[in-house]
């Protein structure tokens, strides 16, 4: 494979170019905003469905996660700077009636100024909001971060989610307060990234279930538990593909990647590494499991670099020099 390009997600429909250039379409960022607060105000419906429409967003949109599903629609986010979609209980703290919603169906079309989906809340002294919101079916292309994962956030289902052709894919901000709890990142791609498929900076526990990651920059940054399996593809950029860190006072960044999971770096030359080490473990507890299918798993120094503990998928001692 040279160049990743990812399927058509199934239930949105074709983003076709409009005759006029976006800055010439009408923001649409009021009425969409104006949809939102009606059903926060208890006056509109709290499932929005925009039938496959497309709608420019030049400010963002304030998203409660307990009260508000948004489905079937495309964004094109035209904002320099901020997020697009901010999700989050502030000011709506008390109004939530319990429910569990989402985002289905729904495109985001950004630039690398701004990021796409934020999730966050800002109350330091609150234990029981959960600012996380889940994805179904959700494709976000372009932007500086794709997901941003902020305080409050934890335990975020995201099914079947594409994230390609922005800096970073998805973001956990460092420093982040009651976060980080069980996430689950089930099928889709993060794809073409051009800093990383995933920075995670504040120890969050993420699970890749099925997923691809091809062709980012750098593949992963840890620095909390992450178990892995899927599909990880690039050529040998010369960077190291996997940064496993640590910060004081919480678990160190760990990958544990399943038997059938793949590694393969393109055009491997094992005489000619360009990269120094493919995974690289800044102390012992940085525990790192690879699994039985490998091809470009290595470097000028070897294939894990730094005393991180190294096993095979079948729990033996790992010796790839």
């Amino acid at each position: 494979m040279r160049y990743f390009r990812p399927p058509a997600l199934l239930a949105l429909p074709l983003l076709v170019a409009s005759a006029l250039p976006i800055a010439a379409r009408a923001d649409d960022s009021a009425a969409v905003q104006g949809m939102l607060d009606a059903c926060y105000a208890g006056s509109g419906p709290c499932v929005i469905d925009l039938q496959g429409a497309t709608k420019t967003l030049a400010t963002t949109l304030k998203v409660d996660p307990e009260l508000v599903t948004i489905r079937d629609v495309i964004f094109q986010c035209t904002m320099t700077s901020g997020t697009c979609l901010y999700v989050s209980e502030d000011g709506y703290v008390g109004k939530g009636r319990g429910g569990a919603h989402r985002l289905e169906g729904v495109a985001l079309i950004g630039n690398k100024s701004a990021d796409g989906i934020t999730m966050n809340y800002t109350d330091s002294q609150n234990y029981n909001i959960d600012a996380g919101m889940s994805l179904f079916n959700v494709k976000i292309a372009g932007f500086n971060h794709g997901i941003t994962l902020g305080n409050n956030v934890w335990g975020v289902d995201m099914v079947n989610v594409i994230i390609g052709e922005g800096n970073i894919g998805i973001y956990a901000e460092p420093g982040t307060h009651n976060s980080g709890e069980r996430s689950a990142f089930i099928g889709g791609t993060i794809y073409n990234n051009a800093v990383a498929g995933v920075d995670e900076e504040s120890s969050c526990e993420i699970d890749f279930q099925g997923v691809s990651f091809d062709f980012n920059a750098q593949q992963m940054i840890l620095a909390g538990p992450t178990s892995f399996t899927g599909h990880i593809e690039n050529r040998d950029t010369g960077a190291t593909e996997i940064v496993l860190k640590a910060l004081e006072g919480v678990p160190p960044g760990s990958i544990y990647m399943s038997a059938g999971s793949t590694i393969t770096v393109d055009e491997w030359n094992a005489s000619a590494p360009k990269q120094a080490c493919y995974v690289q473990t800044s102390l012992s507890g940085n525990n790192v499991v690879v699994p039985a299918t490998l091809w470009g798993f290595g470097g000028k120094q070897g294939a894990v670099c730094g005393p991180g503990t190294v096993v095979t998928w079948n729990g033996g001692p790992a010796n790839f020099r």
